[in-house]
């Protein structure tokens, strides 16, 4: 199998391989990524967890729109599945309550050492839609997740500790009491989760808080109240999709072993440290 990047099926799912990085997404589970590892060490929550809130999915903002559970069509009904050069393309249905369907692309970047997933809100109406995209990610209990600190909306609950300029979400059981989440603006582009030594981070554009859904912000932490999973979100801007258009949104994931001189704990100013300078390696 290629291990430069190049797309791949396997067992019926769509894969990327480089270096030490494993990617996989299922067209039958809504182009879902349900495998994530480095170097052998999986990241991502699978079915056996949690039968729906598992791996890394894509819904639309704001939640008031659709409420709870997420639209099949969007989350995971079937979606047809392409390769396009070196990315995976996945298409789903048209959703009939927004009126959208969503378009997923997943390409490898091993010149930056990230793999780059791109989202496309189709509007298949025949009026203007609103809309913002968002990705969630369910990453494995007992991480550390910390980002940037920017404004904390008053709606959250999650415990969070901010120091050094970065707001850090230890994950313990004692911790996490029911739902619970954390809504805050960011202040740079990224989110970090670290796993043991593996660290996954995500790259966006900003997004001011005018410009964010009603009821949502750019980045939001849920922790589930079975201890089981961690969500670690990111939403782009809150645009109108003139019919027959689309919005488009990138985020980049970047999968690094943190080296043995960097401490790993809440607090650590070498930590973010890391994250900017590998940011800053990788940059076009």
């Amino acid at each position: 199998m290629p291990a430069d990047g190049t797309p791949f099926v396997r067992d019926g799912r769509h894969v990327l391989e480089a270096g030490d990085v494993r990617f996989e997404a299922d067209a039958a589970l809504g182009g879902r990524v349900t495998a994530l590892s480095f170097a052998g060490r999986e990241l991502l929550v699978g079915s056996e967890i949690d039968t729906v809130n598992f791996g890394s999915t894509f819904w639309t903002s704001p939640q008031e729109h659709w409420g709870w559970p997420p639209l099949v069509e969007i989350d995971s009904s079937p979606y047809e599945a392409s390769i396009d050069g070196a990315a995976i393309v996945m298409l789903g249905p048209v959703c009939p309550t927004l009126r959208v369907a969503i378009e997923k692309r997943f390409r490898a970047a091993p010149e930056r050492g990230a793999l780059s997933l791109e989202y496309r809100i189709h509007n298949r109406s025949h009026a203007p839609v609103r809309l913002a995209p968002w990705q969630v990610t369910r990453v494995r209990p007992n991480g550390l997740t910390f980002f940037a600190s920017g404004a904390t909306h008053a709606r959250s609950n999650l415990p969070v500790d901010d120091a050094g300029g970065v707001t850090w979400f230890s994950h313990a059981v004692d911790r996490v009491d029911g739902h619970q989440k954390l809504f805050a603006d960011a202040r740079e582009g990224w989110i970090a989760h670290l796993d043991g030594d593996v660290l996954l981070v995500k790259t966006f554009a900003l997004v001011g808080s005018e410009a964010q859904a009603p009821g949502e912000a750019q980045i939001e932490i849920y922790a589930s109240t079975m201890h089981r999973y961690v969500e670690v979100e990111v939403q782009g801007a809150y645009e109108v999709i003139q019919a027959g258009e689309a919005l488009e949104w990138t985020v980049d994931w970047w999968l690094r072993r943190v080296p043995d001189g960097v401490e790993r704990a809440q607090g650590s100013a070498a930590l973010p440290d890391f994250v900017r300078g590998m940011i800053a390696a990788g940059a076009p």
